[in-house]
């Protein structure tokens, strides 16, 4: 998913061409979270950056191919998160790091909100587009996660009787699925820091061990 950028027609885009394609994708994500998906025209997104309708359609196919290139920009940003699993959890600042490492996935979460629900959307609606891309960005997550928790049962830490990659997929469904309701929780009068504290030390618990 990472490479040579080209435009619709097929052309490798030069320096200038790729400022302006990455313009138009800066426009889109903006759009799309103040008015979503529904509402979002080829011309607002030109309006936007100041150019014509037939420049956008130099790059992308429509609306939809834009949003799928920021999913696609969304699943490399996912790197930092997989760097986090991928160091030992074990030793004193285990519980540490799973609070560092939910407080990193929300700000990501935040940075890309809008292009994320629209991934999740279209990816449950069946668009084979979007499922690969988000299987993109959640495979690495899944084979650190798988990782640490074979750790943790080797140790002795952890019931060898859990299934490690249930478990994985388990605790990130859980992570984006809590942090997609921060603002429900603030309603329910769960401050924000008790919020990601439980959700830490339930991740931990299931890597690390209790």
């Amino acid at each position: 998913m990472v490479g040579t950028v080209y435009a619709a027609d097929g052309r490798q885009l030069g320096a200038r061409a790729h400022r302006t394609r990455q313009r138009l994708l800066d426009a889109t994500a903006q759009l799309l979270a103040e008015q979503g998906i529904l509402e979002l025209r080829v011309v607002d997104v030109t309006r936007l950056v100041g150019a014509s309708p037939a420049t956008f359609y130099q790059y992308f196919a429509d609306v939809d191919d834009a949003v799928l290139v920021l999913a696609e920009q969304a699943a490399i940003d996912v790197e930092p998160l997989r760097s986090m699993l991928a160091e030992s959890w074990h030793g004193p600042d285990s519980h540490a790091r799973s609070i560092e490492f939910v407080q990193a996935f929300r700000r990501y979460r935040i940075e890309h909100e809008a292009v994320l629900r629209v991934r999740d959307l279209k990816a449950e609606e069946g668009d084979p587009r979007y499922r690969q891309v988000r299987q993109h960005a959640t495979l690495g997550l899944m084979a650190e996660l798988v990782a640490r928790i074979g750790e943790s049962q080797a140790a002795g830490r952890v019931a060898a009787e859990l299934n490690a990659y249930a478990a994985a997929a388990a605790m990130l469904a859980m992570v984006e699925r809590l942090l997609a309701y921060e603002r429900e929780f603030g309603r329910r009068g769960v401050e924000l820091d008790a919020m990601l504290r439980t959700i830490a030390s339930l991740l931990h618990d299931t890597i690390v061990g209790a």
